[in-house]
């Protein structure tokens, strides 16, 4: 299955609208609709936030893997501590 396809799944799955999800990534509606249409490809801070919000694996949105939980609880708190970085980051540009 493909990134975009998983994406909206997952969004789907858990009773999103698009705006919503943007709303929580820090995106706008159109780049998520670019996302899950294929058009463009997400960056890796909202992998990890789609990651983080839907508490599945990052294989597991890029279709690396078809299985949804995250293996190691050390990695994730790894991309806890990145996505907080990552914000903060975001914050001061």
């Amino acid at each position: 299955m493909k990134w975009n396809k998983r994406i909206k799944d997952l969004r789907e799955d858990n009773d999103m609208t698009q705006e919503e999800l943007a709303t929580r990534l820090g995106i706008s509606k159109r780049t998520l609709l670019r996302y899950e249409s294929g058009v463009s490809e997400p960056t890796i801070s909202v992998l990890i936030s789609l990651s983080l919000l839907f508490n599945v694996s990052v294989d597991y949105i890029i279709g690396n893997k078809d299985t949804t939980e995250i293996e190691d609880a050390g990695l994730k708190n790894q991309i806890d501590v990145a996505i907080k970085v990552l914000e903060n980051i975001k914050k001061e540009l």
